[in-house]
């Protein structure tokens, strides 16, 4: 996901499960802008990460926010590997943090907690993030699954959301009830490939978004998926 702040600033989440990552960044980017002022990886799964070593090779980051959740992955140890060579400033997440973009965006830190960090398996330890622009709230919770949806109900975290990129690719084991109604969202957003192999969204995730009143898009039935916000 690309976020673009109204002064131009770029805002990545994850690196998806291919290269084409860097084909949308040329795409959506101006050719002679080759910098990204935050990189986020929720969570070192390949299909989150495979196009970011190679993002961090040809674009200037401004800096990296992780998890601090390990994987045994020789693409997560490569953009490690990258990360350290640039000398890129890195923010593990966590409650407490907070990102500000000085042109009105700023993103809260809702989780993971460090203290639970490595009790969690790499899905229920991804960053979950809340972008926020003037009215406009966007929560991203990268592959969260029941288990972490719970905890953060548990911390009393503000989740509300105008658009909810929906945890875990639309997933059965995520987007419990307790959690959407917690966020409350306009909009559900899947990010999924078309014929994935895993059928996300899975028929009793769009069954239970329709029952509650949240429209859903998905990227497997639309493809690139743009909103603009006004403040």
């Amino acid at each position: 996901m690309l976020l673009i702040t109204p002064s131009g600033k770029q805002i990545l989440i994850d690196g998806g499960p291919n290269m084409e990552t860097l084909e949308y960044l040329g795409r959506f980017l101006p050719f002679f802008d080759r910098q990204i002022e935050l990189l986020v990886l929720t969570h070192p799964h390949e299909d989150h990460l495979t196009a970011l070593p190679e993002v961090l090779r040809r674009y200037q980051i401004a800096q990296v926010l992780l998890s601090g959740s390990d994987a045994p992955s020789g693409r997560y140890a490569a953009m490690l590997h990258e990360l350290s060579a640039r000398k890129i400033p890195v923010i593990l997440a966590g409650p407490q943090k907070s990102i500000v973009m000085e042109d009105g965006v700023s993103l809260d830190c809702i989780w993971p907690r460090a203290e639970e960090l490595h009790q969690l398996d790499p899905n229920n330890a991804s960053v979950v993030v809340r972008v926020l622009f003037g009215k406009t709230a966007i929560l991203l919770p990268g592959d969260i699954e029941q288990e972490a949806e719970r905890a953060i109900l548990l911390s009393g975290k503000n989740v509300r959301a105008t658009v909810l990129k929906v945890p875990h690719h639309g997933s059965s084991s995520s987007s419990s009830t307790g959690f959407l109604l917690a966020v409350r969202p306009e909009l559900g957003i899947v990010s999924a490939g078309p014929e994935n192999r895993f059928s996300f969204p899975h028929s009793a995730i769009v069954e239970r978004y329709e029952k509650m009143g949240i429209p859903l898009r998905t990227t497997a039935k639309e493809g690139t998926i743009s909103l603009t916000f006004a403040r």
